[in-house]
């Protein structure tokens, strides 16, 4: 057997090495990207063969030239999404793992200076001096009693507290907005109504989804989405909103739901990892370690005040959150900045 020379034993290293790089590049150009791939999967109807509940599924999330790995986990896998031409379709329901590192207000005070003559109709009217806040009770056309107070706001809703604390009613929140934007600082939030004003981070953050890999924000696809609104203000009734990414509720936790199916139905996730036999709150003394949420930048640090999308039902101002302690917490100004664990459907 004869012996191979070593330019001979070159020369086929360097062939082997050249089809080695026509065969990746050939995978490279004609393999699908992996979240088109799990798209591709849950669209033929394999989402519950292939993906379990608690799975994770790692995008990047990059924030302040920092790159985080951002870890999203199966919340539900056999629940279909309503789109918003109203077809429904198989989904993915996935659940950031981690909270953001980010707080934002849900909505700042409702801070807004009146400037009209006399009083609109479908406006209601405070008015402030110092620390003291008085409901005006003014009809259409009624003259504003600038000269009575230092400031007079107006707003859409009837109720002194949104003008201290805030307003509860997540379509018009501005955390529910940053979620839903890639817009850079300053940009990602607009008024939502007549009094709405700005959160306190809309200068130094860039809208939540201009962070994360737009491979994956390819395969995300607006859902529908309701909220049970307070019944001091808005009635009690539910209002339909179709979002990319949106804040999950009480009832989608496992918790106690204020209106049954209204914000649901909840999660198996939260049900598995919890060990709950049934839906709870928790409360200051009777915490859950699984509930407890750590931001993506400290993942065994010190758990966050996370924002629910949920308003308290019986508050103006008052939305729910889910505490340090692991527990769902009723009483949470909307004037608060907490940070979001997010949610998101792939359909």
């Amino acid at each position: 057997m004869a012996l191979l020379k070593d330019t001979t034993l070159q020369a086929i290293n360097e062939q082997i090495g050249r089809k080695n790089a026509i065969l990746l590049n050939f995978i490279n150009q004609y393999a699908p990207t992996s979240w088109l791939s799990v798209q591709a999967d849950i669209r033929a109807g394999k989402a519950k063969r292939k993906y379990a509940i608690g799975d994770e599924l790692i995008c990047h999330y990059t924030l302040d030239n920092a790159v985080y790995d951002f870890p999203w986990v199966v919340l539900d896998n056999d629940r279909e999404c309503v789109w918003q031409d109203g077809t429904v379709h198989p989904g993915l329901w996935l659940g950031a793992k981690y909270a953001t590192i980010e707080d934002i207000q849900f909505d700042a005070p409702e801070q807004e200076d009146a400037t009209e003559t006399t009083a609109q109709d479908g406006l209601f009217y405070c008015g402030r001096n110092a620390n003291s806040y008085t409901m005006l009770n003014l009809s259409a056309g009624d003259a504003i009693p600038y000269s009575s107070y230092e400031h007079v706001y107006h707003s859409i809703a009837n109720h002194k507290d949104v003008f201290t604390n805030g307003y509860n009613r997540y379509k018009h929140s501005a955390q529910r907005q940053w979620l839903n934007s890639d817009a850079t600082f300053g940009e990602w939030w607009t008024p939502q109504h007549i009094g709405d004003c700005a959160p306190s981070q809309l200068a130094s953050r860039k809208g939540f989804m201009a962070g994360l890999d737009s491979d994956f924000l390819a395969v995300i696809n607006p859902v529908k989405v309701q909220v049970a609104t307070n019944t001091v203000t808005d009635g009690g009734v539910t209002d339909v909103m179709y979002d990319k990414f949106f804040l999950q509720s009480i009832e989608e936790m496992y918790g106690s739901p204020q209106n049954n199916d209204v914000e649901g139905p909840y999660f198996p996730y939260w049900k598995l990892i919890t060990g709950l036999e049934s839906p709870t709150n928790g409360s200051g003394s009777d915490t859950n370690d699984a509930r407890k949420i750590r931001r993506i930048n400290s993942p065994t640090g010190s758990a966050a005040y996370v924002r629910l999308r949920s308003a308290t039902r019986g508050s103006s101002s008052n939305a729910w959150s889910v505490s340090t302690g692991g527990y769902l917490n009723i009483y949470s100004y909307a004037t608060y900045s907490y940070a979001a664990l997010p949610a998101c459907v792939i359909s």
